[in-house]
């Protein structure tokens, strides 16, 4: 048993010894970390402070103030006189409790304005209707006489237009006439066939009248051998009393500015009083070149 004993303190000694080495390196350690840098550390030097008083002021003496003056006691308040006759106690007036408003809610929504109606006022009203009618006129005069104006700067442009054709007409005629050979005799459908020099005369200023107003249109042209013989009665004042065609041209357009020469030449020139006859017949030779 004694062997069994050695055995297990002897195994007890085996581990415990290097557990204290163990932990006292470690403290050792430990200590030399803490320790030992403030042991080799210089500590500072201080050098030596002096107090010194530069200037010494005497302290002010303080001054023995007087004892303040006694206070006069009050006069004693008279006592009022109770009057024998009893008082009626009344009771302490409570005051009313203030009345609380009751305050109301306020709305999010935007208020709504009240939009006042305006009174009318027939008076004027009726000022304005008629300030209103009175520019209106004025506006529609001013735009009647511009439009006036430019009817009428229109009408005159149209009315020179129509006299420079008429001149350029009128000329063309007048050239016809000159240049067309004189005219034969007239045939005279009544009386004598050969006529007086008053009535060859009055012939030549029919025939001259006419032939002012003898124009072919310029839209179409005609043979130069076409021509018609339109017969014409002319009373003592110079009204055409009866008319016809003795032979017509074959082109209805020719023969109807035939008649048109003669309806835009009437009235004729009245029959001289030195001619006797109360009416002249004449047959009337219509060329493309004038009137024989």
């Amino acid at each position: 048993m004694s062997e069994q004993y050695r055995i297990t303190f002897g195994g007890y000694n085996s581990w415990v010894l290097p557990l204290n080495l163990a932990v006292g390196f470690h403290l050792l350690i430990a200590f030399s970390v803490v320790v030992v840098p403030d042991l080799f550390k210089p500590s500072p030097k201080y050098e030596d402070i002096y107090t010194v008083d530069l200037v010494n002021l005497a302290e002010p003496a303080v001054e023995q103030s007087a004892p303040p003056a006694p206070v006069p006691e009050p006069a004693p308040l008279p006592e009022p006189e109770v009057s024998e006759e009893a008082v009626a106690i009344t009771d302490p007036i409570t005051p009313a409790p203030p009345q609380v408003e009751e305050v109301k809610p306020v709305s999010l929504k935007p208020s709504k304005r009240k939009i006042k109606k305006k009174v009318k006022d027939p008076q004027r009203d009726r000022q304005k209707e008629l300030e209103r009618i009175k520019r209106q006129r004025l506006a529609e005069a001013v735009q009647a006489e511009q439009l006036a104006a430019e009817q009428a700067r229109i009408a005159a442009e149209e009315a020179e237009r129509q006299r420079k054709l008429a001149q350029a007409e009128l000329n063309r005629i007048r050239n016809q006439v000159r240049s067309a050979p004189a005219p034969g005799p007239p045939v005279r459908r009544s009386g004598s066939s050969n006529l007086s020099a008053l009535e060859t005369q009055y012939y030549l200023n029919v025939t001259g009248k006419i032939a002012n107003h003898w124009a072919l249109p310029e839209f179409k042209r005609f043979d130069d051998s076409i021509q018609a013989i339109y017969v014409i009665k002319i009373s003592r004042n110079g009204t055409i009393i009866d008319e016809f065609f003795e032979r017509r041209s074959g082109d209805p357009t020719y023969d109807q500015f035939v008649k048109k020469a003669i309806r835009e030449s009437k009235p004729l020139p009245p029959i001289p009083p030195a001619i006797k006859s109360d009416t002249i017949e004449f047959g009337l030779v219509f060329k493309p070149g004038g009137i024989q």
